[in-house]
């Protein structure tokens, strides 16, 4: 009989809870040992008081990994922000406690290229101790970047890519629309891109994640992000913006080589999306154009980026490693339903 794989979920949001969520679903594959979450108001509660269904699962949610009761897990899935340094600060902390750390964190991503210091002081970390270090997930991890670098396999000559997502938001989570800017005004908008920390993360970073393994040896890179603005009041199911307000961002990542566009990376997300849609057009001997109707909806395959790769990652060898670097993901659950 195969060991379950033992995990401790770190932060408890929306993607932590839906994680959560999925590791009890699949209880033959994985134990849930422990749920940590920093928020106070999460702690000393049963994690069942926090997902659908609920019910009392006997596993109370703690502040920190040192007040778990039980500490011997294969694996802590970090879902606790996007952010450097907090994120990397956290990841640091549990890969000095011996953790092997799967991270939903988007700055992460591509740390080799985004902070090159950062990524050889968290790689050397993970080798001394032994442990792993993984970030993953849809947007960055794998719709514009693992994805497009996996289907120019086919090609014998490569000329340029382009990636599309279209994304309706009215369907996402409230703290996405709220981290796009929904309902500000453009004024309000352009005050708050100049923070860091607003708007679609990791863009850059796949398109750096792209070069980087194609060895496209680019003069420049540039990232537009510009709001969408509601040209009349839009009231839907469970959102409201009036007019001349912010729908939704259009942000636009372009590698320039030779003064042309060798890769170019267009995503969008409004709330007022009529259709939804994930499209990768590579031009190269043969040309490979793939277009997924309705999109990959980000949160759910996101739990199904980290779940479907745990048996693998565990079985890399120590140190940081991106997507490139892990074997290829597919679906690792018992059975297909």
């Amino acid at each position: 009989m195969i060991r379950k794989i033992r995990v401790i979920q770190f932060g408890l949001g929306e993607i932590g809870t839906s994680i959560v969520r999925a590791l009890l679903k699949n209880s033959d594959r994985f134990e849930l040992i422990g749920c940590v979450d920093t928020s106070p108001e999460k702690a000393h509660i049963d994690i069942g008081e926090l997902v659908e269904p609920k019910g009392i699962y006997n596993l109370q949610v703690v502040e920190s990994i040192s007040s778990l009761k039980r500490k011997k897990a294969d694996v802590v899935i970090h879902a606790a922000g996007s952010f450097i340094p907090e994120a990397a600060e956290q990841v640091a902390y549990l890969m000095e406690r011996g953790y092997n750390v799967m991270t939903t964190a988007e700055e992460l991503f591509f740390l080799r290229r985004r902070d090159p210091k950062l990524f050889k002081k968290l790689d050397s970390l993970a080798k001394r101790k032994r442990v792993r270090l993984l970030a993953t997930g849809i947007n960055p991890g794998f719709v514009m970047d693992s994805l497009v670098l996996m289907l120019t396999t086919p090609c014998v000559s490569l000329s340029s890519i382009r990636a599309e997502r279209m994304v309706n938001l009215s369907r996402r989570r409230l703290a996405l629309q709220r981290k796009l800017g929904v309902g500000l005004t453009s004024q309000e908008f352009l005050e708050r891109t100049g923070s860091g920390r607003f708007g679609p993360i990791g863009l850059t970073d796949s398109a750096e994640f792209i070069a980087h393994y194609l060895d496209v040896k680019y003069d420049d890179i540039r990232s537009t992000l510009q709001p969408i603005v509601a040209d009349h009041d839009f009231d839907g199911d469970d959102v409201f913006v009036a007019k001349n307000h912010v729908v939704g961002v259009r942000h636009e990542v372009v590698v320039d080589r030779d003064d042309r566009e060798v890769i170019n990376l267009r995503l969008t997300m409004r709330i007022d999306a009529s259709i939804e849609y994930d499209a990768v057009f590579i031009e190269g001997e043969p040309p490979v154009n793939v277009v997924f109707n309705n999109g990959i909806m980000g949160d759910v395959a996101s739990v199904g980026m980290i779940l479907n790769q745990v048996g693998d990652f565990l079985a890399s060898p120590p140190g940081y490693h991106d997507m490139a670097q892990v074997k290829i993901p597919h679906f690792a659950m018992d059975h297909i339903s």
